[in-house]
């Protein structure tokens, strides 16, 4: 399903436990691709599988219903040097996408986080996602609908990945994710660390994502290692 001119090579992404799990010559635990196709705060969640899933993919959102559904990834390529697409057609016999594709023109511009996960692995962040834009929609009625997405562009990803400060939290956009780890019942969080809404409020101070050593004159940049 991946290629190396689209995506990094696939073991440098995986997790160790991942790694064995794709190594194995048999196993009785699939990887199953999920969906999100957001439009305008909506979530259309699927997943390539016979049953529902349910899954958490560590986007702050928690766990998550996704419909059982049949669907299939491709990539085109094409010639002078432009980046291949990458396109997804999804059965849609009963017409479940009909509406929301028609009442908002193709959902072109969504956004499709992509989720690989291997199913002996569920909780928390997936084993590779991938975040796409959709491009153009193809819709036969009662039959499928094909997404065509933009492959994923280097050039319009925040690097190097995050924006370190002294006074604010850099796990605020993933609540409740991997990273911030916190499982309580407040709805949100307001970045800072003793704040009416901060870590403190939260009896979550040990995860702050804040760096107080580097001053408040100004930021830093660095990648994550």
């Amino acid at each position: 399903m991946a290629s190396s001119a689209l995506f990094p090579p696939v073991l440098s992404v995986l997790s160790l436990a991942a790694q064995a799990d794709k190594s194995k010559l048999t196993s009785a635990d699939p990887w199953l691709m999920l969906i999100d196709v957001v439009w305008q705060g909506q979530h259309f969640r699927l997943a390539r599988n016979v049953d529902d899933v349910q899954f958490d993919a560590g986007d702050g959102f928690g766990v998550q219903d996704y419909t059982k559904s049949a669907f299939d990834l491709t990539i085109e390529r094409t010639s002078g040097g432009q980046l291949p697409s990458i396109q997804i057609k999804i059965s849609d016999i009963q017409g479940l996408l009909q509406g929301p594709i028609q009442e908002y023109a193709g959902v072109v511009g969504a956004t499709v986080s992509m989720y690989f996960v291997n199913m002996a692995h569920p909780a928390g962040e997936p084993s590779i996602a991938l975040t796409s834009t959709i491009m153009r929609t193809q819709n036969v009625p009662l039959e499928s609908v094909t997404f065509t997405l933009g492959a994923p562009k280097p050039q319009q990803q925040l690097f190097p990945r995050y924006l370190y400060r002294a006074d604010f939290c850099i796990w605020v956009p993933t609540y409740k994710g991997k990273w911030c780890g916190y499982t309580g019942t407040l709805p949100n969080c307001d970045g800072t660390y003793n704040g009416s809404n901060g870590c403190v409020a939260h009896a979550n101070q040990q995860r702050f994502g804040a760096f107080p050593g580097i001053g408040t004159n100004g930021g830093s940049l660095a990648s994550q290692t």
